[in-house]
């Protein structure tokens, strides 16, 4: 079941969107806001895999508000669903740390299968021009060999010898996001498996691993 938390000055479009979820299987509505500023209380006590948040409404460019919803509760992955189809905002809204971004036009098909590649790790865009922004993007996050905390934490964790199911009961994750985890590191660390990403991240100073085993 997929928790979701819903973001967007509009109630007609957070109640629609609502009765859109809560119809299909696997998604669960835990709560809604009219603003981030609203959201952050019930975000941290609700704990929702998801925030659907329109940042670029109206024109408007409220992209502090992911950076401050991606900082305040970072286990949830941030999904910007807006009217904008501007290359800018969506470089905007990949920086301030969101993992989706959709347009409100697309099929309801479109928008459960994109929302749950995001609950699984993914991330997704909308149109060709947007994912040719998002490849340089990556390609350059690629290039530096920068991982996130969740993945050092994970690594960290494989160094130490446990396996996906273990690690995935301390992360509160699923094994298959700890493996969509492990994929995308042995990607950005240009090896073969996570033996070597292990030997690479410690090389590196991307972990450190000190003798013995971490405290439960």
């Amino acid at each position: 079941m997929i928790k979701v938390f819903l973001v967007d000055n509009h109630p007609v479009m957070r109640r629609g969107l609502a009765s859109v979820l809560e119809k299909s299987t696997g998604f669960q509505v835990v709560g809604d806001a009219d603003n981030a500023q609203d959201a952050l209380s019930q975000i941290a006590e609700l704990k929702p895999d998801i925030v659907i948040v329109d940042a670029f409404g109206g024109g408007d460019d409220n992209s502090r508000d992911l950076a401050m919803i991606q900082e305040k509760y970072n286990k949830a992955k941030i999904f910007v669903l807006t009217d904008s189809n501007r290359e800018n905002d969506f470089l905007k809204a990949i920086s301030a740390g969101a993992r989706g971004y959709l347009s409100k036009a697309s099929e309801v098909s479109q928008l459960l299968d994109a929302i749950r590649l995001v609950a699984a790790d993914g991330a997704v865009v909308y149109s060709s021009k947007v994912a040719r922004a998002f490849d340089s993007t990556l390609r350059e996050t690629n290039r530096q060999d920068q991982l996130s905390q969740r993945e050092k934490e994970i690594l960290n964790l494989v160094a130490h010898g446990y396996s996906n199911k273990e690690i995935a009961s301390r992360c509160y994750v699923s094994e298959a996001t700890v493996k969509a985890h492990l994929r995308r590191m042995v990607e950005k660390l240009g090896v073969k498996n996570r033996a070597e990403a292990v030997a690479t991240a410690i090389e590196k100073g991307l972990i450190a691993v000190a003798s013995g085993s971490l405290e439960s």
